[in-house]
C-alpha cells in the first residue's frame, strides 16, 4: 500500500485492471486479523466448544486464525470508485480474483453432496434434486448460500435470483447441539477461510 486511503479499485487498477477471464463477482479479500478480531474469534470458538464439545473442535483443527475473509462486491467497487462498496484497504490485505466458473455446489444435509453445472433461471430445489434431495434430518427452512466472494445469505423463497455461478448451497442438519462430524465437515469445506466457517457455524448452532 502506498497510502492509508488506498481502496479496492485503486489496487486493481494499479495491477492493470481485470482481464477478460476475471470473475469479478467471485473476488474475495483476505485480511490480517487485529488483536480485537482474534479475541472475538476466540470467543466464538469457546461458544462452539460448549455446543459441540472440545473433542469435536480439536478433531476439526479449529483455532484462532491470523487472517479472515471479508465479503466484497468488486464489480460495484470498480463501477463506482470511492463508493460504499469500494472499501479502504488495510496493511496486509490480499485481493484474489478467480477465473470465470460455471458450477454450483450442493452440500450439507443432502443425499449425495454434488457439484453441477450452473443453469441460469433454475431455483434452489432444482440444485437440491441434483444432490438427490434433502436427507431426513435436513433443516430445510435454514438453507443458505455461500458466495465465492465470502458473503453468506439465507435462501429466500425459491432462491432463483440468489443463485450465481460458483456459489454453494448448504442445507443444515436438524442436530442442534452435538452435531455429527460429517455434517460439520460438510460446512467446513464450504468456506474460504476458517474464520468465516467458525462465525457461520456458531450462528447456526445458536438458533
Amino acid at each position: 500500500m502506498t497510502n492509508r486511503e488506498e481502496r479496492l479499485s485503486d489496487l486493481v487498477n494499479k495491477a492493470g485492471g481485470p482481464t477478460s477471464l476475471a470473475y469479478l463477482r467471485g473476488a474475495k479479500l483476505t485480511r490480517v486479523a487485529s488483536a480485537g478480531e482474534k479475541k472475538r474469534m476466540g470467543d466464538v470458538i469457546r461458544l462452539m466448544s460448549r455446543q459441540l464439545g472440545e473433542a469435536m473442535i480439536d478433531s476439526l483443527g479449529i483455532g484462532v486464525e491470523d487472517t479472515f475473509t471479508v465479503g466484497i462486491d468488486l464489480e460495484k467497487a470498480l463501477t463506482n470508485p470511492k463508493g460504499s462498496a469500494d472499501l479502504v484497504l488495510r496493511e496486509g490485505d490480499v485481493v484474489f480474483i478467480p477465473k470465470n466458473t460455471n458450477t454450483v455446489t450442493i452440500n450439507g444435509a443432502v443425499m449425495v453432496p454434488n457439484t453441477v453445472s450452473y443453469m441460469k433461471g433454475k431455483n434452489v430445489d432444482y440444485y437440491l434434486n441434483q444432490a438427490g434431495g434433502c436427507s431426513d434430518n435436513a433443516r430445510k427452512s435454514k438453507k443458505f448460500i455461500v458466495y465465492m466472494n465470502g458473503q453468506v445469505t439465507k435462501v429466500k423463497g425459491s432462491g432463483k435470483k440468489q443463485i450465481e455461478p460458483g456459489c454453494e448451497i448448504i442445507v443444515p442438519s436438524k442436530a442442534k447441539k452435538k452435531g455429527n462430524i460429517a455434517n460439520i465437515l460438510g460446512y467446513a469445506t464450504s468456506f474460504s477461510s476458517l474464520g468465516m466457517m467458525i462465525a457461520s457455524i456458531a450462528n447456526l448452532i445458536k438458533r
